[in-house]
C-alpha cells in the first residue's frame, strides 16, 4: 500500500494499520487447477521403462564409463512432453552423484514463447522453472518448436540446430509412433531421423547410450522394414550356421523352419515378431557402423522391454543400446578388412540375440509386487510435481481400458 505523506494520520495506531496492515489475512491467490486430462505415458507400466531402463541405464553410464570430473554433466536429447517427466525422471536418478541434466530437444507441440499448443498452460516452462531452481538441470538446457525428422532434412533449421550442439551422452527417441511415421508434409521419417542422430554421435570418443521406444506392428514398418529385413536376412544368408543358431535359440524357433520361413516370423503378430525386430534395429545399428569402416564402435543392447498400448498383444518396444566408440581402426597392409569386420560384427550380433532373447515382457513384470509398488510410487512423485490431481488420476488407472489398476 502506498501512504500519501501530505493526507493526515490521526494516530500512531491508524498509521500502523495503513503501514502493515489490520492484522487480517489477505485472500489466499486462487489455487492453480490441477491437470487431470491423462495419456499412456502417464500409466505404471510407462514409470517401468523411465526407472528399471533409462534411469538404471544412465547410473550405470555415469559410474561406470564417466571419470569422476566427467559426471557433473549428463548431455541428453529427448523429444519431451510438457511435463519433462522422462527429464525428471534422470535428474532424480543421478542427483546422488552430483550430476546436472542439460537436455536439448523438439517438441512440435510447443510455440515459441514456451506454451503449449494444445491448452496454453505454459507447462513447459513450469516444469523446467521448477527443475532449474532445483539445481537438476543446467540453464543451457533448451527444447524446440520443430519436427524431428527435420533433422533428416540438410539446411533445415531443425538440422541446422542439432549440429550447433556437441555430442550427447544419452540420445532417447521416445516415440509414439512406427519408425516408418512421417509428419504430414515430410517425406523424412522417424527412421531417417535416427540415423541423422547416430551420424551425429560419430564425433563421440566415450561410450553413450540410445533409447528408442517404439510402435512394432508389422503392418506399420513402412520403408524401414526394407534395411531392417535385409539386416537379418544378410547374416542368415552369409552365416546359416555361426547367426542361425543365435537367431533360432533367440526366438524359439526350429532352425531350418527359420532359415525357409523367416517371412512368417516378419508378418506374425507375437513375441518371435518383437524380438526378431529388436534384433534388426541392433543388425541394423552394427550394419551402419561397420559401415564406416575406419571407425570402430561396438555396439550392445542393455535392455528390451515390450508392453501393450492398443492392441491385445505387446506391440511397444522400449531398447537400449550401448554404443562403445574404439577410435580410428588401422588395419594392416596384409589384412582383408572385409572379412575381419564381418567376424567381428558376427560376434556382437550373437551377443544381441542372446540379450534380445531375455526381452523383459512388461505385462509379465507388472504383475511382481515389487516392481508394480515401484511404479505407482515413481508415478505418483512424478505426477505431483507436474500438478496433476493425483486422485483423478487413481480413477482413471482404476478405469484404464487395457491394464486397469487400483491403487
Amino acid at each position: 500500500m502506498f501512504i500519501d505523506p501530505g493526507l493526515p494520520v490521526d494516530d500512531e495506531d491508524d498509521f500502523s494499520a495503513k503501514v502493515y496492515g489490520d492484522g487480517q489475512e489477505a485472500p489466499p491467490p486462487s489455487a492453480v487447477t490441477k491437470k487431470s486430462a491423462f495419456a499412456p505415458w502417464h500409466h505404471p507400466i510407462k514409470q517401468i521403462v523411465r526407472d528399471y531402463q533409462w534411469g538404471d541405464a544412465a547410473v550405470r553410464l555415469l559410474s561406470g564409463f564417466r571419470a569422476a570430473e566427467r559426471r557433473g554433466v549428463l548431455r541428453y536429447f529427448t523429444l519431451p512432453g510438457a511435463d519433462l517427466l522422462d527429464v525428471r525422471q534422470l535428474a532424480t536418478a543421478i542427483q546422488g552423484m552430483g550430476s546436472q541434466v542439460e537436455y536439448f530437444g523438439f517438441n512440435t507441440g510447443w510455440k515459441p514463447d514456451g506454451s503449449d499448443r494444445v491448452d496454453g498452460s505454459g507447462a513447459y516452462l513450469s516444469a523446467e522453472s521448477a527443475l532449474r531452481q532445483a539445481g537438476r538441470v543446467t540453464d543451457s538446457s533448451v527444447v524446440w518448436p520443430d519436427s524431428l525428422e527435420d533433422i533428416a532434412q540438410p539446411k533445415s533449421t531443425a538440422a541446422d540446430r542439432l549440429a550447433q550442439q556437441s555430442v550427447f551422452d544419452i540420445v532417447n527417441i521416445d516415440a509414439c509412433d512406427h519408425l516408418g511415421y512421417a509428419s504430414p508434409g515430410r517425406k523424412q521419417t522417424l527412421f531417417d531421423a535416427m540415423e541423422s542422430l547416430l551420424a551425429h554421435q560419430l564425433r563421440a570418443t566415450e561410450p553413450w547410450l540410445l533409447f528408442l521406444t517404439t510402435r512394432a506392428d508389422p503392418k506399420l514398418l513402412g520403408g524401414p522394414s526394407v534395411k531392417l529385413m535385409a539386416a537379418i536376412q544378410k547374416n542368415l544368408d552369409a552365416h546359416p550356421d555361426g547367426f542361425g543358431d543365435a537367431l533360432a535359440d533367440c526366438l524359439g524357433v526350429d532352425k531350418a523352419v527359420l532359415i525357409s520361413d523367416l517371412n512368417a516370423v516378419w508378418g506374425s503378430t507375437d513375441e518371435r515378431f518383437l524380438k526378431l525386430f529388436v534384433l534388426a534395429l541392433g543388425k541394423h545399428l552394427l550394419h551402419f557402423y561397420f559401415g564406416q569402416v575406419n571407425f570402430k564402435v561396438t555396439v550392445e543392447l542393455v535392455s528390451a522391454f515390450a508392453y501393450r498400448v492398443h492392441g491385445a498383444e505387446p506391440d511397444m518396444v522400449s531398447v537400449a543400446f550401448r554404443m562403445t566408440p574404439g577410435g580410428l581402426r588401422i588395419h594392416p597392409a596384409a589384412a582383408k578388412p572385409v572379412v575381419v569386420l564381418e567376424q567381428i560384427e558376427l560376434a556382437d550380433a550373437n551377443a544381441i540375440a542372446a540379450k534380445t532373447k531375455a526381452m523383459w515382457n512388461l505385462e509379465n513384470g507388472i504383475q511382481d509386487s515389487k516392481v508394480a509398488t515401484d511404479a505407482v510410487n515413481g508415478t505418483l512423485r512424478l505426477l505431483e510435481q507436474a500438478n496433476y490431481d493425483l486422485e483423478a488420476w487413481k480413477l482413471w488407472l482404476q478405469n484404464h481400458p487395457i491394464r486397469p489398476m487400483t491403487v
